[in-house]
């Protein structure tokens, strides 16, 4: 049966920095397209296989990531949650790796 997965008020905050409702001015994506996409594929991985998701920390289970491979619009990002006593699982950061897009800025297979 699949965990309830819950979204803390901060990674709340951390994605709306990252992706702004509605989108940007300077072209970032809408949390919108993040809530459709990388985040309903984490919040899915970690509601039906929690233990099966790398540890963030070496022998401490209960806290665990989901790395989201690139696409057209997002970078890679890292989405870490934690298993709360109830057997909530509870989203608490996402990382984007902001280098991403200038380094692949000059790939010629692009």
């Amino acid at each position: 049966m699949p965990r309830q997965v819950r979204r803390s008020t901060d990674f709340v905050a951390q994605a709306e920095l990252l992706f702004p409702r509605g989108g940007s001015t300077t072209g970032r994506p809408s949390f919108e397209l993040f809530e459709a996409g990388p985040l309903r594929g984490a919040e899915t991985a970690f509601a039906m296989a929690f233990e099966e998701q790398r540890e963030s920390i070496e022998g401490l289970g209960s806290i665990r990531y989901v790395l989201i491979a690139p696409t057209p619009f997002f970078g890679p990002l890292v989405i870490s949650a934690c298993l709360l006593q109830d057997g909530v699982v509870e989203l608490v950061s996402v990382i984007e790796d902001e280098e991403y897009w200038d380094l692949i800025a000059d790939d010629p297979g692009l």
